[in-house]
């Protein structure tokens, strides 16, 4: 498996052990601020802490003690504990833990640090007396490749042989000290017996006060996946962007919740993306090498997700005389499903009444093998509000017709908003608040809401994804 920018593998070494052209700014609607054409929130913006937070931003409260997730039941006695969180003082430590791709039976675990050194990952089931433990690949970052004010060392670490469905501890080591313990990850798992907890949102990434109550919203409740709409490092998407308004301001939710995003526009305008692609550990299934990570799917429960690149620099890729593009893959990847949900995510909106509007180039291009493929919601940022639609199919409202899709534009994530007068096509509308989409999955029946930034709830609906 390969990685973009030519990653030095360093080691990998397993072992059992007993032990659209969108600014970003605000809107006539901001209420929060971005960092465009808007005046910045000036509370948000001041002396970075240790761990790089935004300028101004407080540190994210502990997570809450919500004790044992009650579909994991309690551990039984042994030595894999994973109470409390915690990372000691005086380590190399830069960007804490977070967890990417996911599946039944593995999991990957990314962290930076200043030291560098040997990086290890030891892990269990929790409530077992069996510790693994993993050596971790390496890839340096300088300061000349990312524009920050420090070097720092990239970890990779898989964690094979996981249990489905089951809660494992891990903490993480370099060259022998403890630098994060207490961690904990659940695996991916398969079939409807239990719900499925799905947070999502797109454009947040300015470091606003809005983000930021978001943020603090999102900590106190669980999920299991989180859906990232794209536009999470304004303006340009560079590194320092990505440590300011990404990784310092998740780092309580990243190291427990696995991340799954999509590029947004904001993304590519470093050199195509790169440090997206860099800082992310996204399934690698692309059919050309060159479009590595910028899609793929991945199964949860009864649920197939399938994340796309929506940018313009992608869908001129598509060709009807290809069969190595993304829109042939996408068909492939549907068809070759049983599973009763199937939600796609992409950042551009098929339908939005905001201020970029729908985007032809996804209805023409994408929505079709969508369609065909037995999609039930479709989950969008890129204009910054909150809008959801009536069941549409082939461009008309369809209402009853098990072939329709209902289309969720989450794209108040933090930055400024933006005035959305609704249209034929909307079911509910929301563009004075910054909000979030939780969205639970039990069996048949999608519970929805879309949570505003103090806790209110502005929307809430079902879905049923089994009446196709």
């Amino acid at each position: 498996m390969t990685r973009a920018s030519g990653r030095l593998v360093l080691a990998v070494i397993l072992a059992l052990s007993a032990c659209g052209d969108d600014d970003g700014g605000g809107g006539a609607n901001d209420s929060g601020g971005g960092r465009g054409d808007a005046s910045p929130d000036v509370d948000a913006r001041a002396n970075p802490p240790e761990a790089g937070l935004p300028d101004g931003a407080t540190p994210p409260p502990p997570p809450p003690d919500l004790g044992p997730r009650p579909d994991t039941g309690p551990p039984t006695p042994g030595s894999v504990v994973c109470d409390e969180p915690a990372f000691p003082d005086g380590t190399g430590l830069r960007r804490w833990p977070y967890l990417q791709s996911v599946t039944t039976t593995s999991a990957r675990v990314a962290w930076t640090s200043t030291r560098g050194g040997r990086g290890v990952v030891r892990y269990g089931r929790r409530g077992s007396d069996t510790w693994l433990e993993v050596e971790a690949t390496a890839e340096a970052f300088p300061t000349s490749r990312t524009a920050d004010d420090v070097d720092y060392t990239a970890f990779d670490a898989t964690l094979s042989g996981l249990e489905a469905g089951a809660e494992h501890c891990y903490e993480i080591l370099e060259d022998g000290a403890v630098v994060a313990t207490g961690l904990r990850l659940t695996s991916a798992w398969t079939g409807p017996e239990r719900p499925l907890r799905i947070l999502a949102f797109g454009d947040s990434g300015t470091g606003s006060s809005g983000q930021l109550a978001l943020r603090d919203q999102m900590l106190g409740r669980e999920f299991d996946v989180f859906l990232h709409l794209g536009d999470m490092a304004y303006d340009d998407g560079t590194f320092v962007e990505f440590e300011e308004t990404v990784f310092s301001v998740y780092r309580d939710l990243l190291h427990r919740t696995p991340t799954f995003p999509v590029i947004g526009n904001h993304e590519y305008h470093t050199d195509d993306g790169q440090p997206y692609i860099d800082v992310y550990y996204l399934f690698e299934q692309t059919m050309r090498a060159s479009d590595s990570e910028r899609y793929y799917s991945f199964d949860y429960g009864d649920v197939h997700f399938v994340a796309f690149d929506s940018n313009p620099e992608m869908l001129d890729t598509v060709s009807s005389s290809a069969t190595d593009d993304m829109v042939d893959w996408i068909r492939a990847d549907l068809a070759a499903s049983s599973a009763s949900w199937k939600i796609a995510f992409c950042h551009h909106p098929p339908y939005s009444s905001g201020d970029h509007g729908s985007d032809t180039d996804v209805q023409r291009l994408v929505l079709p093998v969508l369609e065909e493929g037995g999609v039930d919601l479709v989950l969008v940022g890129h204009d910054h509000h909150y809008e959801r639609s009536v069941p549409i199919f082939d461009g008309s409202e369809a209402a009853g017709d098990a072939r329709a899709i209902t289309y969720i534009v989450a794209g108040a994530g933090g930055a400024g908003l933006r005035s959305a007068g609704g249209d034929w096509f909307t079911a509910s509308v929301n563009d004075e608040t910054h909000s979030y989409l939780s969205f639970t999955i039990e069996g048949c029946l999608g519970h929805g809401e879309a949570i505003a930034r103090d806790g209110a709830t502005i929307d809430r609906f079902e879905l049923d994804g089994c009446e196709r």
